[in-house]
């Protein structure tokens, strides 16, 4: 993982990079598991077995896995780049 700050708390899970990580994307009522390869704004691509799939942050569910714990992240709290949610204080909602 190419972060430069330790995971010990889950407010700093909104602020690691998403890239390179293994997950799964609930949208829509789908499941798309596979490795995040780009992230945008609005959007998160996925290579997944089926190719590559762009899915909105708004409407979905991530559920990623580091250092053998899951994590469940509500898209609408990742909207933004990542360079931007690095620089604002968001408060937890969970």
């Amino acid at each position: 993982m190419n972060n430069s700050f330790p995971l010990n708390t889950e407010k700093n899970l909104l602020k690691i990079r998403l890239i390179g990580l293994n997950c799964t994307i609930i949208y829509s009522g789908k499941e798309f598991t596979g490795q995040i390869i780009d992230e945008t704004r609005n959007t998160l691509k996925i290579l997944s077995n089926n190719g590559v799939k762009k899915i909105p942050k708004e409407n979905s569910s991530l559920i990623i896995m580091i250092n053998e714990q899951k994590y469940k992240i509500d898209g609408k709290y990742l909207k933004g780049r990542h360079e931007d949610r690095i620089k604002h204080r968001m408060k937890r909602k969970w």
